[in-house]
């Protein structure tokens, strides 16, 4: 009981001191100060991975990794150049492969039919933007269709898998799902439609939800293995 409680303690501590971090990192975002920026994004992820540490059970190497990619990705999106959003657009593939592969595994998908249908509106939505966008480059352009098709994927499972799950169970993953599209859409349209402006609003914006979607992530990853490991305490999802 003493180490449960120490447990609890020291979240609660990285818990605060993740969203300070967070606070300070959206100021920074919104004063557009590039070397505190170098500091403060990858920070959160390393925070992150360290709550996750702290609290995990079962500690899942896939956690860390994806975790990993979206702070390389994050880097590499500070300088806002042409050849640095390639580079970084590349890392976020893999990051959202990991991520909907991780999903998977936590829901246990099997019905694919309820998935494709849920991913539909989601691909719309995002096709047309791009089809009516200007001034995307022939390399980025296939990277942005994947980037659609992937962030599709993941609204899909997490509406699909909340409206078709008869146990009512927390409604982590829609919330994740739901921030997740909406974050995207909004960085989606600072970098091809609205690039002339000053990034004053969206840019805070973004990072903002960027980081309610990875903590949300992290209490639905642990929501998920403390159900597990009620079920079944030698049990570990690989």
């Amino acid at each position: 009981m003493l180490v449960s409680k120490d447990k609890n303690s020291t979240e609660k501590w990285l818990t605060i001191l993740f969203f300070a971090v967070a606070a300070i990192e959206v100021t920074v975002e919104s004063l557009a100060n590039k070397p505190l920026l170098f500091v403060f994004k990858p920070l959160i992820s390393i925070l992150l991975m360290i709550l996750y540490w702290n609290t995990s059970a079962q500690k899942n190497p896939l956690f860390f990794v994806a975790i990993l990619f979206s702070l390389i990705t994050n880097a590499f999106f500070i300088p806002n150049t042409e050849k640095m959003l390639f580079i970084g657009l590349l890392f976020f593939f893999v990051h959202r492969i990991l991520m909907i592969y991780y999903i998977v595994k936590l829901i246990k998908l099997r019905d694919y039919i309820p998935l494709c249908i849920a991913v539909l509106p989601f691909i719309f939505l995002f096709f047309y933007l791009l089809s009516i966008s200007t001034g995307i480059t022939s390399k980025s352009y296939f990277i942005l269709i994947i980037q659609n098709i992937l962030i599709s994927i993941i609204g899909g499972i997490a509406v699909s898998n909340y409206v078709m799950n008869d146990v009512k169970k927390s409604p982590l993953l829609l919330i994740f799902g739901l921030v997740s599209v909406t974050q995207y859409f909004i960085v989606f349209i600072e970098k091809y439609y609205l690039s002339s402006l000053a990034p004053t609003i969206f840019r805070p914006l973004a990072m903002t939800l960027n980081i309610a979607v990875y903590y949300i992530f992290y209490k639905y990853v642990i929501d998920v293995e403390n159900s597990n490991f009620a079920l079944d305490p030698n049990k570990i999802i690989q």
